[in-house]
């Protein structure tokens, strides 16, 4: 299957086992990008693998993932492919997990590499044990970052008992109930190919590489259908706003409203029409912008009164269980600024957008993703998250072109109704 986006050809494939392979090729680009990824992230706690109901501890999804670089043979995988010219990593986020490298040399061995330590846990009671001191430095670490707990506030505001506002790493009391089992338990039904996905972006040969990911990825195991159990949500937010006080020296705040109405379950197939979840998040990239971009009165104004120290940041987060928006940033007076934008939000709903200010900030936007095209990375993680979302990135490009002023402003008022809102601060100490 091949599709066109920004003049290039995409190419995707779902092969034998069940394994989407997507592949981006770009001529003469120096860096080459592959990620092996699963659908399996943080809050895939519950679960039903055909009749049996499952529920592990929290930070299952994130422990497999470092567990996943260490092989029976003492090799490090993460060390291997340094050696041979890589840089590697890999990440768990909510929704899945991925593992990846960076290379201009070496590419088809790398990938081979890559492929096979996924393919090969080796997990026992003694190295599992090992790892539950090493991730749990990395939890402690994560329990003084500022800016992390400052999203998890947001989080644990705008939601109840969502699996999202627990931290993906798990806490030092439910990593302590991991064992090897678990993780074999998780590992044999999400790391299944028909749950994973190859993205191949730089100057490779598509056919070769197609042939070298048949010829390395195992078969399909005897798989039945993965079921997320989700836990049910309210539609009422937790509180409307969390403080905390950290060493930083100046208040931090996050500012977000939740998306109402989501459990949609997607189901993850190429190609993907253009669908309300696209439209949505184009949407909300030029709502944000309006709002508070640095190109805004707003912005300036805040800025010049010495309210704000740097630009604010915007993001817009979606997938199929929760969709929320957060502006953030710095202030010695976050009263004064949460206020300034919730006037501006206020007054934007009840008179609508500026039809030229809303043409500028679309062409804004959509050149942003244009340039996001020119990073393999950028490229890969994009078609990656949004496969699994049920969304073909190489859709947003006529949503971008088509999307009107009227849709946006009906995606203003549903979206950033005021019930919904929420604040996370983290004060000076």
């Amino acid at each position: 299957m091949i599709f066109e986006c920004l003049g290039e050809k995409i190419y995707a494939e779902k092969i034998d086992n069940g394994l989407q392979v997507i592949i981006i090729p770009k001529k003469d680009g120096l860096k080459k990008y592959a990620a092996y990824a699963t659908h399996f992230g943080s809050i895939n706690y519950k679960f039903k693998a055909g009749s049996e109901e499952v529920t592990v501890p929290d930070g299952v999804a994130h422990f497999l993932e470092h567990k996943l670089f260490e092989q029976e043979d003492g090799v490090n995988a993460l060390d291997k492919l340094t050696k041979m010219g890589a840089n590697p990593n890999a990440y768990t986020s909510f929704n899945h997990t991925s593992y990846l490298f960076e290379c201009t040399t070496n590419f088809e061995e790398v990938l081979k590499a890559l492929i096979q330590f996924v393919q090969n846990p080796y997990l026992t009671h003694e190295n599992v044990e090992k790892e539950k001191g090493i991730i749990g430095q990395e939890i402690q670490m994560y329990d003084d970052d500022p800016s992390w707990q400052l999203f998890f506030g947001l989080l644990n505001s705008l939601y109840t008992g969502h699996a999202i506002t627990k931290d993906i790493a798990g806490t030092i009391e439910s990593i302590s109930k991991i064992t090897p089992e678990i993780l074999y338990k998780c590992y044999n039904t999400f790391y299944d190919p028909s749950n994973m996905v190859i993205c191949v972006a730089g100057d490779v040969e598509v056919e070769a590489t197609l042939d070298l990911i048949k010829k390395y990825t195992k078969e399909r195991k005897v798989f039945v259908d993965i079921d997320r159990v989700y836990d049910v949500q309210t539609e009422a937010n937790k509180t409307n706003k969390t403080e905390k006080k950290m060493d930083v020296s100046v208040p931090m705040f996050m500012y977000g409203f939740k998306r109402a109405n989501i459990g949609e379950k997607l189901k993850a197939e190429l190609p993907v029409e253009v669908n309300e979840t696209i439209k949505y998040d184009v949407a909300m990239q030029i709502l944000l912008e309006i709002i508070a971009g640095q190109s805004t009165e707003l912005f300036q104004k805040l800025y010049e009164e010495g309210l704000l120290t740097k630009e604010l940041s915007l993001e817009f987060s979606s997938e199929e269980d929760y969709a929320f928006s957060a502006i953030s940033g710095e202030s010695k007076d976050i009263d004064k600024v949460i206020s300034s934008i919730r006037e501006r939000i206020r007054r934007l709903k009840e008179n609508g957008i500026n039809n030229d200010e809303f043409e500028r900030v679309k062409k804004l936007v959509y050149g942003r993703f244009v340039r996001s095209f020119e990073d393999v990375s950028t490229i890969a993680n994009l078609f990656i998250s949004d496969f699994f979302r049920g969304v073909n990135a190489a859709k947003y490009v006529e949503t971008y072109k088509n999307i009107g002023k009227a849709e946006a402003e009906q995606i203003l008022r549903e979206h950033f109704a005021f019930e919904n809102e929420a604040l996370s601060i983290i004060n000076v100490k």
